[in-house]
This record gives structure tokens, sequence and C-alpha cells, in this order.
């Protein structure tokens, strides 16, 4: 029993049912709550929050691990309706961003200075294409040799798996084998090049830190004795870095609760290691496992369903989700004969919604692939029905908002070469090789005798170069506060907006809204570190855009969402699972998750649409089977659409 901010006494038994009780009130030591979909896994997570404080915790000894800032303050914004006030002292946030606090404070004892820069996604392939271009001996044709996205994926794969370089190639790009020692040569020089430059990416803040602990064994005892309870959301996201910074943080005490489900472990691509949850009893010696298997999402004859998919996957722990929710509609499966007939029952389905009263918000159509749904793309457009898609660029991939940045970025770090070039080509005549030039012989002096010094021949150039050494200096002023600051870059970066960009309207209001988001932090490190960690998925639209349009949706995209009609496109083989896993029996088992996560998604309605034929280039029009996965499935489990 404990007592809210308005004195009432709050039963825990009253607000969950057993087992989420017997998580939110565990004893110390171990923990590992198998959450199945739509288990009530925030909800465990924030009434754990609040017992801990109730029992006498300090809430600064309580350190709360998830993937998302949103998810954070999302549960602790929760927590505090319930502890008066107390659990806003919880320290919550993303792995990188505990990282990024650790080496901020602890970062010299590693040899990394304090006012290292934070890479955003362009600014590593920038570095990466740069090391790219510098390889010596030079590669004769560059077109044959992996692009630096891809460069940096094979390096980012290797950093959170603790795989080779060389592995990774093999195993996964094969088709670069003939490469490896150049790739390697690649890394190492992305390596100098960040190290020169002080910069750290996303990779860093995870592995310094994870160093940092390690190295530092003193350091590693007085953190993990501040923060005496960790609770990690997502733990079946975790790649092996934050699997072993979560042990090291726990080092002395073990006061750990891991909250995730295996069932839902679907980013391998990303590094997430599905085995960190399933050793986990290893790693913590005497771990209590405990299941949430009750259902708070979908009807019972979904779940039949969605148990039957993921029953028979060859590892993990057995788990199946009921439901107090026993009657609703079978769910529907349907084979069209094409892809053609695919869209047009979507259509019609979407329609006779409409028609009984339905709203448009809350169906999804999903689908493997983002390509997998183009036709059905057109058919709905052709209809006059409105769509959302999941995906597209993120707000700050913009170019317009990375360049804006750019000038924040090098006045909190003159050594970050790579904003210097960035800004130094919007000088009309200065190109990449006199960018660099310039930037390796600025560092921090902005004085009239060092532009001279730079030997600009242009006139232009040099007046160029001397405003924007003025506004370094202006924003460097303390007694300024960061929207002014913002406000004054936008203004010299205006010229530059309106003689490049046919929409520079639209853009300057994204530029406005940057300022206005920097209205908030009281430093342009602090900013930075935020936009880097969390950026803004979009710049001015908002949920209310989307209100009256269907979603269309990766599967991936679609995981912890939920809608009342759930549309599944494609269920057939080579679409789900995809043809690049059929060699992999592990690539398989995480298809077969990731298609139970699109099932679970569904509230009362869920549909299964598998073409009968697909159109092939070479061979014509062919037919496909069933998924694999939905073969596995009882007929009786089913209704069948009549197409």
């Amino acid at each position: 029993m404990t007592f809210g901010n308005n004195g009432d006494s709050v039963d825990y038994a009253a607000h969950m049912n057993p087992d989420q009780l017997a998580a939110a009130t565990a004893q110390d030591g171990p923990v590992l709550v198998i959450a199945g979909a739509g288990s009530g896994k925030t909800r465990t997570i924030v009434f754990r929050v609040a017992w801990l404080i109730d029992q006498g915790i300090d809430p600064h000894a309580i350190l709360l691990l998830t993937f998302t800032r949103k998810a954070a303050a999302e549960m602790l914004n929760r927590a505090t309706l319930l502890m008066d006030g107390r659990a806003s002292m919880v320290f919550g946030g993303t792995f990188h961003s505990v990282g990024y606090s650790l080496l901020r404070k602890y970062s010299s004892s590693i040899g990394i200075d304090r006012s290292f820069s934070i890479m955003d996604q362009r600014d590593i392939i920038d570095a990466i294409e740069q090391a790219r271009k510098n390889l010596t001996p030079s590669i004769s044709d560059l077109k044959s040799f992996p692009k630096a996205k891809t460069l940096y994926e094979i390096l980012s794969r290797s950093v959170g798996s603790s795989i080779q370089i060389e592995n990774i190639v093999e195993d996964r790009y094969p088709h670069f084998m003939d490469y490896t020692d150049d790739i390697v040569t690649v890394g190492n020089t992305y390596q100098d090049i960040k190290r020169q430059n002080n910069l750290l990416d996303y990779d860093d803040l995870l592995t310094q830190s994870v160093r940092l602990l390690e190295e530092d064994e003193e350091l590693r005892f007085h953190i993990s004795s501040n923060w005496r309870y960790l609770l990690v959301d997502e733990y079946q996201d975790t790649n092996r870095l934050q699997a072993g910074m979560v042990r090291m943080l726990a080092t002395g005490h073990n006061n750990v609760m891991a909250v995730g489900d295996d069932s839902q472990s679907i980013y391998s691509f990303r590094g997430a290691n599905f085995k960190n949850i399933i050793e986990f009893p290893d790693i913590f010696p005497g771990a209590k496992i405990i299941k949430l298997e009750e259902n708070y999402r979908s009807t019972q004859p979904i779940l039949n369903v969605t148990n039957q998919i993921i029953e028979v996957a060859s590892s993990g722990y057995r788990k199946k989700l009921f439901t107090r929710q026993a009657t609703g509609p079978l769910p529907l499966l349907a084979r069209p004969f094409s892809e053609q007939d695919q869209s047009r029952i979507v259509t019609r389905l979407i329609m006779d919604s409409i028609k009984s009263g339905g709203s448009l918000k809350d169906i999804a159509v999903l689908f493997r692939a983002g390509f997998h749904s183009f036709e059905l793309e057109a058919e709905l457009a052709r209809s006059g029905i409105p769509f959302a898609k999941y995906g597209g660029f993120k707000f700050v991939e913009s170019q317009h908002i990375k360049d804006v940045l750019a000038y924040l970025k090098v006045s909190n770090n003159p050594r970050d070469l790579i904003s210097w070039v960035r800004l130094l080509k919007m000088i009309p005549g200065v190109g990449e090789k006199t960018a660099i030039r310039i930037a390796r012989n600025i560092a921090d002096d902005y004085s009239s005798a060092n532009l001279e010094q730079l030997q600009l021949k242009a006139k232009k150039q040099r007046e160029s170069l001397s405003e924007l050494f003025d506004i370094f200096l202006k924003v460097r002023n303390e007694t300024l506060a960061l929207p002014e600051k913002i406000e004054m870059v936008i203004k010299h970066y205006l010229p530059y907006l309106q003689a490049n960009f046919d929409n520079y309207p639209k853009r300057l209001k994204d530029l406005e809204q940057l300022a206005s988001m920097g209205a908030t932090y009281p430093s342009i490190a602090e900013f930075l570190a935020d936009v880097a960690l969390e950026p803004p998925e979009t710049g001015l639209q908002g949920e209310s855009d989307f209100s009256q349009r269907i979603t269309l949706s990766t599967f991936h995209s679609a995981k912890g969402l939920e809608w009342e009609t759930v549309i599944i496109i494609w269920a057939t083989e080579g679409k789900i699972p995809s043809p690049m896993a059929f060699n992999s029996p592990e690539d398989i088992e995480e298809e077969r998750r990731l298609l139970y996560v699109a099932t679970t998604r569904a509230k009362r309605n869920l549909v299964i649409l598998a073409p009968q034929t697909v159109y092939d280039r070479r061979l014509g029009t062919i037919h496909v089977d069933l998924s694999r996965f939905f073969e596995q499935v009882s007929f009786d489990s089913f209704q069948r659409y009549m197409v």
C-alpha cells in the first residue's frame, strides 16, 4: 500500500493482475519479466518504480533504461502521479543518453576531451566517404566498392555485435569478400578521423562508456553504488554492448529487472542479439523469471492465431497469451488471384468499414517490406482513400536543418572538421579540397590575422569567411539564450537558403521550429546531444495530420502500435519470410517473430491476404504458396473470404 499525491491510498493489487504484481513487488536480485504482446508491460514498470520508492529507495538510486526518451518520460510521468512527484527524480533515458552522461563527466579518464561532438547520421556517412576516397593504394573502380552507407552498416554491426569485420563481411556481404582488407582500412581511417576531430558517433557512446566502466574499477563501483536499482525496458532489443553495460552497472548488487519479450526480438539488422534475453539467467545466476501472459489488446480468436505462429519457434520462453475478451470475429484469410485483386479487396474492406461507421485512423495495412505496398498505394489513390505511410526522411536529415546545426556544432567544437567543411562549401567557389585545407588551418582562431594566412584569392571568399568568423564569435556569447543564437545563425544562412531551395519558405518554417525547440535548453552542447540522440521524426507534421487516414506500415515500424483492424498483405512465401532469410535458420526464426509482432497489433479484426500468383520479370506470372507461418495455423482458426 502506498499514497498518491492527494493522500488517497493506492492498492497495488487493485491495479495489476497477479503476475504484474509479482513483477512490480519483486525483492532484490535479478528478475527477468517476459512480457507478452499487449500484456501491460508499461504499467508493470510504472508500478515497479512507484513500489521501489514506496519501500524507501532513494529515487536517485533508480535507473530506468529505455530505447526512446519518450518511453522513459511517459513511464516516469505516470509513476510521478502515483508518488507525489518523487519519481521525477529517477534517472530515465536511453542507453546512448546514459553513455553520453557518463562520458561528459568522466571521459578524460580514458583520454577523451569532454568537449567532444556527437556525429549524426550524415556526419558519419561524410566521414566514411572521406575515408573511402582516401584509400591507399586507391581502388581503381570505386563503383564496385561498398558505398559509405553500407560501410557504416558493416562497421556498426561489427561494433554492436562484437564480431570481427571480416566475419561480418563473410556472413552478410559475401559479394564484398575481395575488399575485406580495404573495408578494415576504411574502418581504421574512420576511427582516426573521429579521434583527430574530437568526434564520437552513436556506437562510441556505448563502446567508450563500456570501456570507461571496464577500465576504471573504482569508478564502476562508484556508479553502480549510486544506481542500485536498474530497470531495463525492451531487453530483447539490446545488443552485446548494451547487455554488457547493464552487467557492469549492476556490479556489486545485481538488482536488475529486465523486461522484454523474446518473441518480439526483430532488430538483428541493428545489432540486437536475441541471445541476450535468452541468456539473462546465465549472466545473472539465480534470476527470477516472471511471465506476463494476460493480453489486454486483442480478442481471443486473434490470440489463438498468434499463439500458434510463435509456439513452434525453435527457441525461447514458452508462453500462451490469453484474454478476458473471449469473443470476436475469427481472423479472415483470403487468397486473391493477383496483387491487383489483393489491392481491390483491401479497398473494398476499407470502404465497408467506413460504411459501417468505422474510422480510417483505426485501420492499418501491414507488410514485410516498403515496396510491397506500391501497387496498393496506387489503388487507394484511385479510390480516394487517404493514407499515411510510415517511413521517410527524419527532420534532422534534411539539408537545411543539417546546415544550421553545423554552425552550432562548430561553435561547440571548433575541431569538428566535418561540420567546418559543410559550412565552408556554402561559400561560392570553395570546393571540397579547399574547404578541407581551410578547416584544418582554422582551429579556434577567428582573427583577421588568421584569415590572411588562409590565402583566399577571391575577395568575396575572404569577406564570406570573415562573416562566418563573426557569427561564431557572437554565438559563443554566453549572455545570449540559445533561441537567439539559432535565430542569428538562420539570419546568416537565409541568403544561401533562398538561393538554393525553391521551397525555401517552407524550409524557413522548419528552421523557425528548430529555434523554438532550443528554448528549453541551457546550452548548445545539451541541445545538440538531444537532437543527435533523439531526433524528431518529422518537421511540422503532427499526429493530427494522420487522424483521418489509414496507416500503411512495414512490420518493423508497426512495433509498439495497435489498431482496431489490421490487414496483412503478401502473406506468401518469398514475402514473409523474406528470401534473404532462406539460408539461415536463425533468420527464419526472426521472420517468424516479425510476423508475430504484426499479427499482435490487431485489437478486434485481423485480415490475412495472400495472393496466389506473383509477376516475375523473367518468368512472367507464377504461383506462390501461402507463408509457411500461416500453414502451421489450424484451418478452423480462420474464416475464409470469398474473392
